[in-house]
């Protein structure tokens, strides 16, 4: 009876540990997929400063 409840918990712990882990990973990719996106339309910018005739 314990040992069901004890590999219970660790089993539902271990699922929400792994769902954390993966929003975590979600959302830190989306953060760096938006400043990659800021660095990219910032170099465009630049150059389309630096010559507008070109």
């Amino acid at each position: 009876m314990l040992f069901s409840i004890i590999a219970y918990g660790v089993f539902y712990l271990a699922v929400i540990a792994t769902a954390v882990y993966f929003i975590f990973t979600w959302v830190n990719r989306y953060f760096n997929l938006k400043k990659e996106q800021n660095d990219l339309l910032r170099q465009i910018i630049h150059k389309i400063d630096k010559n507008p005739f070109a």
